[in-house]
């Protein structure tokens, strides 16, 4: 065994003297010439490690062969020497150091439209552009138009008609959002604070919902939430102060939708079908204005929440019913599990919540920020528990950081990962098979963001340097 493993050591050296390496050409090779491309083309083939460990299997069984004996090495070193030159001449410079463009993909079909601007998936056929300029005059941008883009069609832009909403306020259109099939927007409403929420189906026209302060709406829940928190919002010395509660200046709402105005100043909360996800946070002092006017600090009249176990929460996750009962905390800790907030979604049901994890563990003595796993947290008001869906480290040591996670009505999940490596990469798990792939990989943090999934997961919209791109796998059509 040793004088075999002396012929590989040789080996190498003489590899390495002829400008090839017995091993993997690791980060230093990815970084000195790694494109896009490189790392997602052998998702589903073997690793120049592996190639070598098949290699050194096939000595290993052919000294077995020789009842354990090496009766000629100089031959066995010198074939070994031809196959690893060719394998290593052939994966070096197809997979790891090829300079490849972005664009050459074995597995994923991908289409660069374009386009410029964000958007969302209304279904796997139309996804929402939502285009912007800067507003002349003042700061914000103000909204050129909405379209719709069929991906097997990226050239063909259509617009999306607004009217009868006058050109003017259909400039201030903003929070733009998909669901359920929908559009969903707002526009300023008539008192001031207030605004209109409009949701819109391609070739209809735009349905008012409700006009309130910062409305909410569940579609599938049939009901919209209010924020009755009055505050002064001038940007004057007061910004801030807290004024009391009020009816949320509700001024219109559609038949048949349920109305919920409730206090949550400063924390957006999602409104899923049966329960409203939101942040709990308390003050010691607030701000209000006094008698002379002028901003004052005084202690909080109300005290810390209780909740349904006599503990006092301060500050924490809550999902409360739509009598705004309490009905079960997230917790962001949960041992062996971290659960990083900063990732947290909703799926487009409302039936559960996802965010990056990390295990006790991972990463070793790295202290990142984020972790490679990834846990789903069932919305049923019974379950309290985060659990474990998808592990896309490569291995506990890997430093990945998972970000800008979306999911669709199918489960499947995609993430943009932020790796310690000087690159940046989109994966994709599929809970059908429970497989984990990359999917697109470019050597700058800067150059990919914002992946989603269509409806089904047929598709996954992205930007790479600001341009709207669009991948499925080869081979599948609707």
């Amino acid at each position: 065994m040793r004088e075999f493993k002396d012929a590989t050591i040789a080996l190498n050296v003489r590899l390495k003297l002829s400008g090839f390496s017995a091993y993997p050409c690791g980060d230093g090779c990815q970084r000195a010439g790694a494109t896009a491309a490189e790392e997602s083309a052998d998702v589903n083939r073997r690793t120049p490690g592996e190639a070598w460990e098949t290699k050194r299997r096939s000595v290993r069984e052919k000294r077995v062969r020789m009842h354990g004996r090496v009766h000629d090495l100089s031959r066995v070193v010198l074939s070994l020497q031809r196959h690893v030159a060719v394998v290593l001449l052939t994966l070096t410079g197809s997979l790891f150091c090829s300079g490849l463009p972005a664009e050459a993909k074995s597995d994923y079909e991908i289409i660069n439209t374009g386009i410029k601007g964000g958007g969302c998936w209304l279904d796997d056929s139309h996804f929402l552009v939502e285009k912007r300029a800067p507003r002349q005059g003042s700061r914000g941008f103000d909204l050129q138009g909405l379209y719709f883009l069929d991906p097997k069609r990226p050239a063909e832009l259509r617009a999306i008609s607004l009217a009868p909403i006058e050109p003017s306020v259909q400039k201030r259109v903003w929070q733009v959002s998909c669901q359920d099939g929908n559009i969903v927007f707002l526009v300023p409403g008539s008192k001031k604070g207030s605004l209109r929420l409009y949701v819109l189906k391609i070739g209809g026209v735009p349905e008012l919902i409700v006009e309130m302060r910062a409305p909410r709406v569940s579609l599938r829940g049939q009901y919209v939430l209010g924020n009755s928190h009055r505050a002064v919002m001038d940007g004057g010395p007061l910004q801030g102060a807290f004024e009391g509660n009020d009816d949320c200046l509700l001024a219109d709402a559609k038949a048949g939708f349920k109305v919920l105005c409730w206090d949550w100043w400063l924390v957006v909360p999602e409104t899923l079908p049966k329960y409203v996800f939101s942040q709990y946070l308390w003050q010691e002092s607030i701000k209000i204005k006094d008698s002379y006017g002028q901003a004052k600090q005084v202690l909080n009249p109300e005290p810390p929440l209780k909740l349904p176990d006599g503990t006092e929460l301060k500050q924490g996750y809550l999902l409360r019913d739509l009598e705004n009962r309490v009905v079960a905390q997230v917790k962001m800790e949960q041992p062996p599990y971290m659960i990083y907030r900063d990732t947290l979604i909703v799926d487009p049901q409302g039936n559960s919540l996802y965010a990056a994890c990390s295990k006790e563990g991972d990463h070793g003595t790295q202290r990142l920020t984020v972790g490679g796993r990834i846990c789903r947290f069932p919305v049923d008001g019974v379950n309290q528990q985060w659990m474990e869906t998808a592990v896309m480290q490569q291995n506990p040591q890997d430093p990945i950081s998972l970000q800008q996670l979306n999911t669709n009505e199918r489960e499947d999940i995609v993430a943009t990962e932020l790796a310690h490596r000087g690159v940046t990469s989109i994966w994709k798990y599929t809970a059908a098979n429970r497989r984990v792939e990359k999917v697109r990989q470019a050597p700058s943090l800067a150059d990919l963001s914002g992946p989603q999934l269509s409806p089904t997961g047929q598709w996954i919209s992205f930007f790479e340097r600001q341009a709207l791109y669009f991948v499925r796998a080869k081979g599948v059509r609707p």
